[in-house]
């Protein structure tokens, strides 16, 4: 019997060109889906430093802007608490939610600013927020007085 004069190489070769590839094609990838913006560091909000809205009840037709409707919780001098819907006060909390249901078969975009008094109770705020949301109306803000936004900066 003859002798092998080569002996078998059983050493496993790896082949990288193909993993190479594979990995510049994934870098590529990801360079170009990433973001390169900034994140943001503050939300957005539609707070602006100009001024809050008037704290007076009466207001004339002239002076409202036509876009927005304001609906003022204040309290008199004997505690009752007065509503007021762009200037024109409304008896009940019932009568609220009547008024905001017809401006909102009008227009159901109108955007409504709940302005309470400083003196208002919390409750009675939330009860004309909740007549604005029964009634469908999706733009409801509340306003705000410069010391409270400079207070919150």
């Amino acid at each position: 019997m003859k002798t092998p004069t080569s002996t078998p190489d059983n050493s496993i070769e790896l082949n990288l060109t193909s993993m190479i590839d594979v990995i510049f094609l994934l870098l590529i990838f990801f360079v170009l889906t990433t973001d390169f913006k900034e994140p943001e560091k503050l939300l957005p909000t539609n707070l602006n430093g100009s001024g809050a809205i008037s704290s007076e009840i009466a207001q004339t037709q002239e002076e409202r802007d036509l876009g927005k409707i304001v609906a003022r919780v204040a309290v008199d001098a004997s505690g009752k608490i007065e509503y007021a819907i762009d200037g024109k006060r409304v008896d009940s909390l019932q009568n609220v939610e009547a008024t905001f249901v017809a401006l909102q078969e009008i227009d159901p975009n109108v955007p409504v600013i709940v302005d309470p008094d400083a003196n208002a109770p919390l409750e009675s705020v939330l009860d004309v927020y909740d007549c604005a949301r029964r009634a469908g109306l999706a733009k409801i803000k509340f306003a705000a007085s410069p010391e409270a936004l400079a207070a919150a900066r």
